[in-house]
């Protein structure tokens, strides 16, 4: 792919347009993007260095791909789907939020740096400004890919939350007890 093939949009759902040669390189370099992440995120998230390579490349995997679907629809079916598995299997093995959004902001980190790279030959204003339309594209579906973690993973918090509220009224009602009144504390 020619770098200064980077003007070509297509419309996306709404006003917004998303460049196709971006997606095109997010396709081409996905192997590549997954090995830099790979790497990186065990070496700055110490709750990655628990996980299995295997394991933590296949959800690098999954992350990439809905990653690259917000990019191109605006949506985030893709990525919500890894989400909640992410929020049920993370919440087990005690892997804190800020460890998984540190992992998702971690994409334009690596993504910015291959596209340096592309554009290293370029000269001129044009490319200055198409790098930075690129570095926009892929930070802004970072923080919307964060963001949208931080829903799933409070929609998960709070079932588990209600889950547990429905099994003391299952226990109070079974032995004749109004746990609500009770208010314990931890120490």
């Amino acid at each position: 792919m020619q770098a200064t093939e980077k003007i070509t949009t297509l419309p996306r759902k709404g006003k917004n347009t998303v460049n196709i040669q971006l997606f095109n390189f997010l396709e081409d370099y996905n192997s590549q993007i997954v090995s830099l992440l790979l790497a990186k995120i065990p070496r700055q998230i110490n709750a990655y260095t628990r996980m299995p390579r295997t394991e933590l490349k296949q959800m690098l995997e999954h992350l990439l791909d809905g990653y690259i679907d917000l990019l191109v629809t605006g949506q985030t079916d893709a990525l919500d789907k890894v989400f909640r598995y992410m929020s049920r299997v993370h919440h087990a093995k005690k892997i804190a939020v800020s460890g998984v959004l540190m992992a998702i902001l971690m994409f334009p980190q690596v993504i910015r740096r291959l596209l340096a790279e592309e554009y290293a030959d370029i000269q001129g204003e044009d490319a200055v400004r198409k790098f930075n339309q690129a570095l926009e594209q892929t930070e802004t579906t970072a923080h919307r890919a964060a963001c949208s973690f931080v829903d799933i993973f409070q929609e998960h918090v709070d079932k588990r939350i209600n889950e547990h509220n429905d099994y003391l009224e299952e226990v109070g009602n079974k032995f004749g007890i109004d746990l609500s009144r009770f208010i314990v504390f931890r120490a």
